[in-house]
């Protein structure tokens, strides 16, 4: 028997009372009918779509109802002139989850510049979510990596897709797990095999980010902050919260997430050798702590991390 699962997309209007001109169409997808609320931020110039191994493994489970979404200026969202900010998206956010009518119990997740908004976000509207994970970012005011401004500098010129595929998937993942072996029900040789396979799928499917809006984003990342007495706030609040890392993260440094860790007083989980992509990378365990944290809370994940069950 084959179980219909619940999808559906369109766009939302945000921010009447903070643009001067127009109001602004997000794009959203929301996937499943359960009764745990997950929403997904995805990070620097990238369309929610690329959250779509989580989705698919929470499609699976009737408890959850997933929904990701196109940060302003990437994919199907409205992309408006201007500079951007995370916490200006982070608006942008919770005007859209006023729109689904997910105002309370929403879990969270964000990656890279999704993190960013995410911080932005919890201290926006600290009792609207129910938990946190931050994944392969940071608080901000930490100087980018070479290998991060080199990629910022290029992939906006690249005009070839299979050019720009390759600096995408070498920037974000590891050399050593692109080259290993897919499990054998795969049709694909090796995970760089699926992986752009994937990526290719989701650029034939999605609009080309405009070259302003791509600039908007990185400003609004790379002048991302979230200071020491914020931070407090968050931690005090008692949202249960998890950060977690990569260590050959090439375009977020891990020590951000060190500390963030530290001044959250949240567990941290740092998968060794391991890039910028976890979402990917390590699907069913970065699934597993999503549900971990949303079932037990801070400290269903201070066990989990402490049998070493990573």
């Amino acid at each position: 028997m084959t179980t219909t699962v619940h999808h559906e997309k369109g766009h939302i209007e945000v921010g009447h009372t903070r643009d001067k001109k127009v109001p602004l169409k997000l794009y959203y997808e929301k996937t499943g009918n359960g009764p745990k609320k997950l929403l997904l931020i995805m990070g620097l110039n990238s369309p929610g779509s690329a959250w779509d191994t989580v989705v698919n493994h929470f499609a699976k489970n009737p408890e959850y109802t997933t929904v990701f979404f196109d940060n302003r200026g990437v994919g199907f969202s409205d992309a408006p002139k201007g500079l951007y900010s995370t916490s200006q998206m982070a608006l942008d956010t919770l005007e859209l989850l006023d729109g689904l009518g997910w105002t309370s119990n929403v879990h969270l997740a964000g990656v890279s510049m999704g993190g960013m908004i995410s911080l932005e976000l919890v201290l926006a509207d600290t009792k609207r979510f129910s938990s946190l994970i931050l994944t392969s970012t940071n608080a901000g005011r930490s100087p980018p990596q070479l290998v991060t401004i080199s990629f910022l500098s290029r992939v906006i010129l690249i005009k070839d897709p299979q050019l720009r595929m390759k600096l995408v998937v070498e920037t974000l993942y590891p050399k050593t797990w692109l080259e290993k072996a897919t499990p054998k029900e795969s049709p694909f040789n090796t995970n760089r095999e699926l992986v752009i396979d994937s990526l290719a799928k989701r650029f034939a499917n999605t609009p080309v980010q405009p070259i302003h809006s791509n600039i908007a984003q990185s400003w609004a990342a790379l002048f991302h902050h979230v200071n020491a007495t914020r931070l407090a706030q968050i931690r005090a609040s008692g949202l249960p919260t998890l950060v977690v890392t990569g260590t050959k993260d090439n375009f977020v440094r891990p020590s951000g997430s060190y500390h963030l860790a530290k001044e959250l007083g949240c567990p941290l989980v740092v998968f060794e050798g391991s890039g910028h992509a976890l979402p990917g990378e390590q699907t069913e365990t970065y699934c597993r702590f999503i549900e971990e944290l949303n079932t037990k809370g801070k400290d269903g994940i201070f066990e989990l991390v402490a049998k070493n069950e990573v």
